[in-house]
């Protein structure tokens, strides 16, 4: 069987690594919470003592990270995974990044004979338990052919979208249309809320119209039941959008819609609400819309 090591096992990662183990792959995992791990060591995965330990024997290293900070110090740091690799093994980052970082592992890995992908993804929790991720890839299409198996034991749509550092452009670009579309939705919910209209009817003809989306399908219930269990956190969320004002800064684009959207989210964070799923940002507009003058 494969060697896979697994570095990750937060709301994303454990199902993600619950998905390798049933596709075949011979688990290594760790993680700095110890009841997943736990969880995984009974479903078959073995327990690696530290990150070079698990590097050292896996054919393919994957993290799935909370931020670029962390994942550097997983990659770089005194007890980093990337020295320990042997060469011609695959080291998979699957969080969300700086692109920049994405190419500085690739340069440093292929500097000592390991190849690197950067292979972010998008669905949320649910779509991390069904397997059903879109996995945005970039990279070398020879290593990517050897690691799809691996992708597509965690997603339903795979594709290598360009060299080092490209998958982190595109998954910036969703995290930048996921925070508009989530705040348009926010508003267009707080109308119906106004609204003498049956709300379940209504968002069925939504979703039957131009205005259908799969977040609109996903989120909309949960919004104006107001359950807030995080599927993808606030804080999370605009970590990613802190990375998408550097990208963009460095390339001269302007967002104007995403920095609203951004800010809808901030104001959620601010107020405590940071470990709560980011459609909660309709809250926001709720709290917009009742003040009193």
């Amino acid at each position: 069987m494969t060697k896979v090591g697994f570095i990750g096992l937060g709301l994303m990662g454990k199902p993600m690594a619950k998905n390798l183990l049933r596709a075949g792959f011979d688990l290594l995992v760790i993680s700095r919470s110890e009841p997943p791990v736990l969880e995984l060591v009974e479903l078959g995965a073995k327990r690696a003592n530290n990150y070079r330990s698990l590097a050292m024997e896996s054919e393919f290293v994957v993290t799935m990270l909370p931020t670029p900070k962390v994942t550097r110090d997983v990659v770089f740091g005194e007890d980093g995974v990337l020295e320990a690799m042997d060469k011609n093994t695959i080291f998979i980052d699957m969080g969300t990044e700086d692109p920049a970082l994405a190419i500085e592992i690739y340069q440093v890995a292929k500097n000592r004979g390991v190849f690197a992908l950067d292979a972010p993804v998008s669905g949320g929790d649910v779509g991390a338990i069904a397997g059903t991720l879109s996995v945005m890839v970039g990279g070398e299409p020879e290593v990517f052919e050897r690691a799809r198996p691996l992708f597509e034991a965690v997603g339903s749509n795979v594709s290598l979208v360009g060299g080092a550092g490209s998958g982190q452009v595109v998954k910036a670009v969703n995290q930048v249309m996921v925070a508009g579309i989530l705040a348009t939705i926010a508003e267009g919910l707080r109308l119906l809320e106004e609204a003498d209209v049956d709300q379940g009817e209504a968002i069925g003809a939504l979703m039957a119209g131009r205005a259908g989306s799969n977040l609109l399908q996903a989120k909309a219930k949960q919004m104006l039941e107001r359950r807030y269990q995080p599927g993808f956190k606030v804080d999370l969320h605009l970590k990613d959008l802190d990375i998408v004002d550097q990208f963009a800064r460095a390339n001269r684009v302007v967002l104007p819609v995403t920095r609203l959207a951004k800010s809808y989210l901030e104001s959620v964070s601010f107020s405590g609400g940071g470990d709560l799923d980011h459609c909660a940002l309709i809250e926001v507009v709720r709290s917009l819309s009742s003040i009193d003058l």
